[in-house]
């Protein structure tokens, strides 16, 4: 990604322009994927969504056909100061813990890239050392900010085809309601779901933070959300998903945090997720409200709210269906089937 290299690190107002030289969709690509699916041996549209997934990864790759090879789900992990208030049934050391989880193995996430065949990056950023209490101060200074942000092209270093997008941090539920609070506004509680099981005092506590976090932080710009409200792998997640733009990369969202993390750029221009999908819908409260204004429709929806990418890497297996269905299904002619007079 050669636009955001630069000597030193770029400030807000940077990033900001960064949006201005988005590539945009591959309409030849889309055409050529229209011009075999018309074709194919099936009624047409009879695949559904199915066939809106081709021509939607087709057009971002820039290549017909398209392609599902060296899939990448990248997992950034980071500590929150918020947790001190009470917030979750489990400590912050938990993060750290799981992180050792996915790099052994352990993990839910793990046995799905395996019997995939999905390659697995988990980023550990600073996770010793917690951002800031939001209700107290902010999360992070600029520079710390725009280092994450940066650093998110990691997830991109190995040229995946698709990338699934994925995080680990207790308290960050907390984090996503109070970044989607702050971006849409609304009652605080309508953004506020149990996150890793937290009972109804917890939920209430959540709602206290979050409302003096909003005091504290008003009035500021999404990147400035980002940065009072938000944490490391949120900020870290933004990159990625910027950095995959300049590169063509398709991606695949999660859940509720990850989602928070994309709705700064949707704030910023809507057009920029347009290379995304979500993978799944989180059984976390705020999640659907939160896709209606990011205008995106889930691909799945399990009831599910693991977090770690789980959503996201299952439903990356439907986008593959679907590629190898468009690519090697015999056209009338090939199977020697009568085509519609």
């Amino acid at each position: 990604m050669n636009n955001i290299k630069p000597k030193s690190l770029p400030s807000f107002n940077d990033i900001i322009n960064f949006f201005d030289n988005f590539p945009d969709i591959d309409q030849n690509s889309i055409d050529n994927v229209r011009l075999r699916d018309k074709d194919l041996l099936k009624p047409k549209k009879s695949l559904g969504r199915l066939e809106d997934l081709v021509e939607w990864c087709s057009g971002w790759q820039a290549r017909y056909p398209p392609s599902a090879e060296n899939n990448m789900v990248a997992i950034f992990a980071s500590t929150h100061g918020v947790t001190s208030n009470s917030i979750s049934p489990y400590p912050s050391s938990v993060t750290e813990e799981m992180v050792n989880s996915f790099k052994s193995g352990y993990a839910a996430i793990n046995q799905i890239c395996k019997i995939h065949d999905t390659g697995l990056q988990v980023f550990d950023l600073a996770i010793e050392s917690p951002t800031g209490d939001i209700c107290k101060e902010e999360a992070m200074s600029e520079k710390d900010c725009i280092s994450a942000i940066l650093y998110g092209r990691e997830a991109i270093s190995s040229g995946p085809g698709v990338l699934c997008l994925g995080e680990m941090g207790i308290g960050n539920t907390t984090v996503a309601s109070c970044i989607c609070a702050a971006l849409y506004g609304g009652d605080v509680l309508d953004w506020v779901g149990s996150g890793t099981g937290a009972d109804k005092k917890m939920i209430e506590t959540k709602v206290q933070v979050i409302e003096k976090a909003l005091k504290l932080h008003k009035n500021r710009n999404p990147l400035e959300i980002l940065r009072c409200m938000g944490g490391r792998e949120f900020a870290a997640i933004f990159g990625a998903i910027l950095a995959s733009r300049f590169e063509r990369i398709p991606v695949i969202l999660d859940g509720f945090p990850v989602c928070a993390a994309a709705a700064i750029m949707h704030k910023i221009s809507p057009g920029s997720l347009d290379h995304c999908i979500v993978g799944h819908l989180s059984d976390e409260k705020g999640h659907r409200r939160l896709l209606e204004n990011i205008g995106k429709e889930p691909i799945l929806d399990l009831n599910m709210k693991l977090g770690e990418a789980s959503g996201a890497a299952i439903s990356l297996q439907i986008l593959i269906t679907a590629l190898n269905i468009h690519n090697n299904m015999a056209t009338f002619d090939e199977a020697k089937v009568s085509n519609k007079l």
